[in-house]
């Protein structure tokens, strides 16, 4: 739910009431990089038709791209970010989310865990039963079980990236090619029906996909925030994963369009 803001919206008695509400809009959108039509009509105090209508205008100015239940930045193609100011972002659900994909892990499982601050909220939540294998290029993730005598880590080798401080490039790729897990799991920067899943980077789009090779099953960790937004480098098609898990932010009509190509979606909550 967007924070409600509806009295700072009508501070200014000069400007039309729509051409308020319209800036209100931009502003929001600008700032968090996604806005539902429900939200923005129950925050605004209008009816879902108003709000499309104006987002339809913001979008023929260039303000914003419409999308599924809502609108997104026109600039919504993400940046490379240090792991410490994308770890505050949305940190809540990043919470919830990962203690989903934490029950996702079985017995005496082997697993590969990808970099990224939506990862290390997953490794944050791991409570290993029996014994466990992990596979990372984080090193953040591989000291989270440094201490853990019943965790075996198989920390991927290479160039260390200091963004996110983890491997990336051959010497990291070529760390996956004798080993199988039964799961990896992984973040992603953007993802959205048409255009897949994206991230920041080529070189990390290549390890996820190398990664993606060395598993039977692809789980892809993202809050509802990263729908509909794009990275640089494409990791695949939404089709080629197993499972989505985000939170209950993510569109109704997005769900069901992604469940309807076969992918199991799970909301945290």
């Amino acid at each position: 739910m967007i924070p409600n803001h509806r009295l700072s919206v009508f501070q200014n008695d000069s400007m039309t009431p729509n051409t308020k509400r319209r800036k209100y809009i931009s502003d929001l959108v600008a700032r968090h990089g996604y806005a539902r039509v429900t939200d923005l009509a129950e925050n605004l105090g209008v009816t879902t038709v108003t709000i499309r209508t104006d987002l339809k205008y913001l979008e023929d100015k260039g303000v914003l791209i419409r999308s599924h239940g809502g609108a997104i930045t026109s600039t919504s193609t993400v940046r490379d970010l240090k792991e410490d100011i994308k770890k505050k972002a949305n940190a809540v659900p990043k919470k919830l989310i990962g203690k989903e994909a934490a029950r996702l892990i079985s017995e005496n499982d082997s697993i590969i865990i990808a970099s990224g601050s939506t990862m290390v909220a997953f490794a944050e939540e791991i409570v290993p039963r029996e014994n466990l294998n992990v596979v990372t290029p984080s090193i953040r993730i591989a000291s989270r079980f440094i201490d853990m005598p019943n965790v075996t880590i198989l920390q991927l080798g290479g160039i260390i990236y200091g963004n996110s401080l983890s491997t990336r490039g051959a010497y990291a790729e070529a760390g996956l090619e004798t080993l199988h897990c039964s799961k990896v799991f992984f973040g992603v920067e953007g993802f959205d029906i048409k255009s897949g899943l994206t991230c920041a980077t080529l070189e990390e789009a290549n390890l996820t996909r190398k990664m993606m090779k060395s598993a039977t099953q692809s789980i892809v960790l993202a809050d509802s925030t990263k729908f509909c937004r794009r990275g640089f480098g494409k990791i695949c098609n939404l089709e080629d994963i197993d499972i989505l898990i985000t939170d209950s932010g993510l569109p109704a009509e997005a769900r069901n369009a992604i469940e309807a190509i076969g992918i199991t979606v799970i909301l945290a909550h």
